[in-house]
């Protein structure tokens, strides 16, 4: 037994020294994991998207016109930065990116209301930036529909209702609204924690198909271990390695950027490991297929953005074909990704992500085959690396 793992810290030395004398593939797999770590999240430190400016054509002018604008305004989503005189003008503001959007007030606003027959305001917003987009509208929403309760509330009591009597009339159903799992409602805690998973995968991948390409390119040959020897060992190594990365990015980044933090420690590592496994067997079998590292980057790099799609955060995994769906728990970050945000996010435990630790662990068992029978065939041929 002790002879076996003295191999497979051998094999295990000998792929860091290849690492670390390939410039590239250290530049993936220590520099790029560290720079997209701490530097990808700091654009979405502000979480939420606040004081998108806006324009108002005001063709009223009356009390009640400057009142909405002014409650408009003091919406901490929108700031009224233009007051165009035309629709066409706040129109060329939107189109020139100097605003996000407009509100327009028609001209006998007030007179409407006051003879209590429906009044109608128009707001238009860029839908082409769907951020920009959500905050322009719900702000115009908000300020709009508190300016209508308002009035109706004024309405009912001139007719003898009491103050908590018009409200109660007002919103017979009242209904309250708490954002679950992300209770700031920000854009970084939706994004970046998915998004540090398929970093972990995919620079795996680009970093273990250089290393294989570079050993293709320059005909190494193979150590006079056995295969799976040397499997275990290469492994190894990259597990390490990476659970280190996994473990610095989901408590120091995390607690760093304040993202949700909800899962136990030991159930996040149980689950980290059978997905670092199925990346790391995955990079080992597909590096065998390179017989040049420009290869190896262009191909593993095109699949960055197919991996984001599937995994089902970005679009919702219910709009994915049911084919795609399937093909796509082939990649470890499928799983991976809905695990590790359903742990960390809505602190569940290891039983309530167990189809997504059998995926990982199936995967892991399938990948291990393949790369062990790759490194059997790599042995068996003259370039063998």
């Amino acid at each position: 037994m002790s002879r076996a793992l003295v191999a497979i810290a051998t094999e295990a030395r000998a792929e860091a020294r290849r690492v670390f004398h390939d410039p590239g593939a250290l530049l993936i797999l220590a520099g790029a994991v560290a720079l997209y770590s701490f530097f990808y999240p700091i654009p979405y430190r502000a979480q939420v998207l606040r004081e998108v400016p806006v324009a108002v054509v005001d063709h009223d002018r009356s009390a009640l016109s400057r009142q909405l604008i002014r409650m408009a305004d003091a919406h901490p989503l929108l700031a009224v930065a233009e007051r165009p005189e035309t629709e066409s003008g706040a129109e060329a503001l939107v189109l020139a990116g100097r605003t996000g959007g407009y509100l327009v007030v028609p001209e006998g606003f007030e007179r409407e209301v006051l003879l209590q027959r429906p009044a109608k305001v128009g707001v238009f917003a860029d839908a082409s930036y769907f951020l920009v987009y959500r905050q322009v509208a719900t702000g115009f929403l908000e300020a709009t529909g508190t300016l209508s309760a308002g009035i109706e509330i004024r309405r009912l009591q001139a007719r003898g209702l009491t103050e908590a009597a018009a409200l109660e009339r007002r919103e017979p159903v009242p209904l309250r609204v708490r954002p679950l799992f992300n209770p700031v409602e920000g854009y970084a805690s939706y994004v970046v924690p998915a998004v540090l998973v398929l970093i972990l995968q995919q620079t795996l991948l680009i970093g273990i198909g250089l290393v294989g390409g570079t050993a293709a390119e320059a005909g190494q040959p193979a150590s006079n271990a056995p295969p799976l020897t040397r499997l275990a060992g290469r492994a190894s190594f990259y597990l390490a390695l990476y659970s280190l990365y996994a473990a610095l990015m989901f408590t120091v980044v995390f607690r760093f950027y304040g993202f949700p933090e909800r899962s136990r420690g030991l159930d996040l590592a149980l689950f980290a490991l059978p997905f670092l496994l199925a990346c790391i067997f995955l990079a080992l079998a597909l590096s065998r297929l390179f017989h040049h590292r420009e290869t190896a980057l262009q191909v593993l790099l095109f699949t960055s953005l197919p991996s984001v799609f599937m995994a089902g955060f970005a679009w919702p995994a219910e709009a994915i074909p049911d084919g795609l769906r399937a093909l796509s728990l082939l990649v470890p970050s499928t799983s991976g990704i809905a695990g590790v945000l359903r742990l960390t996010e809505m602190g569940a435990e290891l039983r309530h992500v167990r189809h997504e630790l059998l995926v990982l662990w199936a995967l892991t068992l399938v990948y291990g085959v393949l790369a062990w029978r790759a490194e059997a065939r790599q042995a068996r041929s003259p370039r063998a690396a």
